[in-house]
């Protein structure tokens, strides 16, 4: 089963997120900050990260660069609420993989999950 972590401050998000993932399959760990999941990312290696960009202590950017700088290689997605196209070409710049709003169809959320965790698998 993969695994996906999910950096979230927003528990009902959270909530939210987990009935999705766990009836599309998926495992679901959290971390409530970019501190956090940093630490997560490194001690567990998960196969996807979904990154909200404003939280606590660390924000979903600079939790981004310190992944890519430390090696993490694995999909870093975007997930937040942010609709500004300079929020955008920043989470690209930092090495994020994908950007999706929380505003749309959580369907989006599963095909782009989808599509970095087995699509994705077969070109490497």
């Amino acid at each position: 089963m993969k695994t996906i972590l999910l950096t979230e401050d927003n528990q009902d998000m959270v909530d939210l997120m987990q009935v999705i993932l766990k009836d599309s399959g998926y495992n679901m760990i959290t971390a409530s900050d970019g501190i956090e999941a940093v630490r997560v990312c490194l001690e567990q290696s998960p196969d996807l990260v979904l990154m909200d960009l404003n939280m606590p202590n660390m924000d979903g950017f600079h939790a981004t660069m310190v992944l890519r700088d430390k090696g993490f290689e694995k999909p870093i997605v975007v997930l937040t609420g942010s609709e500004s196209e300079e929020d955008r070409k920043r989470a690209a710049e930092v090495g994020c993989n994908e950007y999706i709003l929380k505003t749309l169809e959580m369907s989006d959320v599963e095909r782009v999950i989808d599509h970095y965790l087995y699509e994705a698998e077969g070109s490497l």
